[in-house]
Formats: C-alpha cells, structure tokens, sequence
C-alpha cells in the first residue's frame, strides 16, 4: 500500500501535467500560419487569418484576425475556438473578468477610442472612451469628454480626477497620478492624494517600493509609501522592485552602462560588472556578461553554468526563453532546453503578452519599463 506522502507526491506530478498542458505558453508564425503551444510543449492548435497575437489570460487568447474583409479582435479558447468576436480592431488580456477593447481613430497620432467587454463577450463599456487602461485592484482608469477617473466593476465612476491628471494603474493599494506640470503623485483606493505633485516618473508600487528619479539629475531611486526615500537617488537606470530586488545600473566614463544587483535596502549584492541586465522575477535576473547571456539567483550567484546568446525572464511556470545558437525554444531552472521549437518568421510569449526576440541586440531604451 502506497503511503500518503507517496501518492502525495503523485497527485502533485499529476496536477502540474495537467495544468501545464492547459495553460498556453507561446506561439510561432511560419507562412500564414500560427502555431499554438502550451507549457508541457504539446501543440494546442494551428490557425490561419491571423494578423496579430495578443497575450493569454483568465482562459483566452486575444488575436487581430481578418472576419468578413475587416480587421475584428477575437478571444480564442484553448482549443482554437472563437469564443469571443469584438466590435474592435485591437484589444488586451483580460483582467479581473473585463478587457479593453479600441479602434484606431488616427493611428499616426496614436488616438484611439476605448471600450471593455466582459468574459461572456458582452459589452461592460460600450467604445466610447479616449483612453482606458486594464482593472487592477477593482479599478480602472477611463477618460472621455474633459472627465476623468476610476470606473469600478459596477462601472460606476467612484474616484473623480481633475481635467488636468491623469491616471495609472493601481498596484498594492496605490495608482499614480500626474499632472499637466509633469509632476507625479500618489492616490489611494479612495482617491485621496497620499503622496503629493513631487515626483518625475510614474511608477507603480511593488513590494511597498515605488521608482523615483531625481528632478534635476534624473537619477534613480526609491520610495516607500509614505514618500520617504528609502533608496538613495543615484542610480542612472533601475527597474521596479520585484521579491525584493532590483537591478540597477551606472554609466562608466566611457558612458557604457553596468548592471549590480541591490537588495530592498539598497545594499549592493553583487558589483556592477554586468553589460545589461533585466528584471528581477520568479526567483532569477537576466545578465549579460561578455555578451553572452545567464542566469543569477537572489544571492548574485549564477543559477548554472551554462550561457545562451539571447535570454529572457522565468515565469511562474519555472520555463524562460532562450536563444543558443540554431536553437530556439525554452529552458528550465537547470538551464535545459526542454521545450525546443522550431524555426518560425515570429515567436509571441503568451504568458507575458510580448514578442520573443532571436537576436542578441540591446534595446537600452526599453531597459526599465517593467
């Protein structure tokens, strides 16, 4: 008889299987045709008629498809079923049971006019807004006609802004908000303003830390939630705080930017010897190091020997992008490639609704933006 621990252990086995082969984990465009894989490497489907791919969440696949000769925004389910056909040309991953769908009104302007569905394909908000962001924490940002602010899941307006701020997104209780002096603050769930008109970038708060940058140098640092700076401003480049860790980075003489690793206190744990560096998330960094690119833990240690010549973040799944050599695809914690796929004219992460590079070019202007 098979003790408890042991069939534990099955169970545990069982459920990762299963819950790997129903979660999407990328997808690959060779031709006209895109191919959909979930996280256990298995093939889920094949589609033609798709002219972009969105990111997977909460059961769907969002994609820009060609339906009746216009371009209409569709959520896929798993089993490359239509399940849901929008009134819109684009649309985003679904958050909290709603997605934010828009058309294009002067695209070279970048205006566009906003609106949001709900899981059954309804309209929760018809399209009628100048700008909207995803619900996070109960709360959405929409704006429309001089009035702006919050919208709750009932869609009632509950946190009013001035004609002049604009808002972000709520993340551990706090949204930032700026206004038209380009001045950042902080607002809570009620709308009160926490942190005043004092800052230069938006930010969102993580792990109780949000970016700063300092008005007259433009360095980098951090503050807590009360606005008190806990990291000193005098870093040229940093991204936000994820399991308490960050990289930061200086500029050298020669104006090269070097990557170390601080703690939530500010306390360097590794020297600033890496050419570039990525966030900090799910338990590792993405470094460069004579350009070739690994792995390190939340002690600076590198998590395994081996380097790639391209390399992205782990997701909660335990799986990161990889490029070594001919050979694309994704690597475990140990550094194997164990979901290897084949050539394609594009790759799309659906976990973190992103394109998938193969080169080992550096695009320093998308470097914090996490």
């Amino acid at each position: 008889m098979k003790s408890k621990f042991t069939l534990l252990i099955i169970f545990s086995i069982l459920f990762t299987s299963y819950t790997f082969a129903q979660t999407p984990l990328v997808a690959y465009k060779q031709g006209n045709e895109w191919t959909f894989i979930n996280s256990a490497g298995k093939q889920m489907f094949r589609a033609g008629g798709i002219t972009e791919v969105g990111g997977f969440s909460e059961g769907l696949i969002g994609a820009q498809v060609i339906l009746d000769k216009k371009l209409t925004w569709v959520y896929f389910d798993k089993t490359g079923k239509i399940k849901i056909k929008t009134n819109a040309e684009q649309g985003v991953p679904f958050n909290e049971g709603k997605a934010v769908i828009f058309n294009p009104v002067n695209p070279v302007e970048e205006v566009f006019d906003f609106g949001f569905i709900d899981s059954s394909g309804k309209m929760f908000k018809d399209i009628q807004y100048r700008d909207a962001l995803s619900f996070s924490e109960g709360l959405a940002y929409v704006m429309k006609d001089g009035e702006r602010g919050y919208i709750d899941h009932s869609g009632k307006m509950v946190i009013k802004l001035d004609e002049n701020i604009v808002g972000y997104a709520f993340s551990e209780g706090m949204a930032a908000v700026s206004n038209d002096n380009y001045k950042v603050g902080f607002i809570d769930k009620q709308g009160n303003q926490k942190i005043d008109f004092i800052l230069d970038i938006p930010s969102n708060f993580n792990n109780g830390f949000a970016r700063v940058a300092d008005t007259a140098t433009g360095k980098i640092g951090f503050i807590n939630k009360y606005g008190v700076v806990t990291i000193q401003k005098i870093y040229d480049e940093a991204y936000n705080m994820n399991e308490n860790r960050t990289m930061a980075g200086f500029y050298d003489d020669s104006y090269v930017m070097k990557w170390a690793m601080l703690d939530n206190k500010g306390l360097q744990l590794t020297d600033f010897r890496f050419d570039h560096a990525k966030s900090f998330k799910n338990g590792a960094a993405v470094v460069m190091f004579a350009e070739r690119w690994g792995y390190i833990d939340s002690t600076g240690e590198f998590l395994f020997k081996k380097n790639f010549d391209y390399a992205e973040g782990f997701g909660e799944n335990g799986l990161a992008w990889a490029v070594d050599g001919d050979q694309v695809g994704f690597i475990d914690k140990t550094g194997t490639m164990v979901i290897p796929l084949p050539k394609a004219d594009h790759y799309y992460d659906l976990r973190f609704n992103s394109e998938l590079k193969t080169s080992t070019k550096v695009d320093d202007k998308n470097i914090p933006r996490d």
